[in-house]
């Protein structure tokens, strides 16, 4: 008889482990492109931000950004939280001048991420940020 529980706790315990894993691996491929992301936003002043977006969104994604255009900071100030089983939350602030302008902008973009199970990557729902 204890030998049944046992064996069925095991078989429990393994197939609990088996999504932990899952979700792990989920979980990291959101930090990844959370971090690609950010890079291409800050570095790249948001060009190339539209591969981050579903395949049908990027077509209707926004106009091109001003080349003079400088990301002085990224900041999350709040998450990535799962809001469920594929679709994550942030919040993150973003600081930026026009290099003709001289005068530091300030925007909050709540992005939406969405995991797409079949290609194991995420995409960003929400628009790109407009820069004005």
């Amino acid at each position: 008889m204890y030998r049944i529980i046992i064996i069925l706790s095991l078989a429990g315990l393994l197939l609990a482990g088996c999504k932990t894993l899952s979700e792990r691996e989920q979980a990291k491929h959101l930090e990844d492109t959370l971090l690609k992301y950010e890079a291409v936003i800050r570095w790249n002043a948001g060009v190339g931000a539209q591969r981050f977006l579903a395949a049908e969104q990027q077509q209707t994604a926004n106009k091109p950004l001003r080349k003079d255009l400088r990301v002085t900071s990224y900041e999350t100030v709040q998450g990535p939280s799962m809001l469920d089983e594929a679709t994550a939350g942030l919040t993150v602030v973003i600081q930026y001048i026009f290099e003709t302008e001289q005068v530091v902008h300030e925007l909050v973009d709540q992005q939406l991420w969405k995991y797409d199970a079949e290609t194991k990557t995420w995409h960003l729902q929400s628009p790109i940020p407009e820069f004005k």
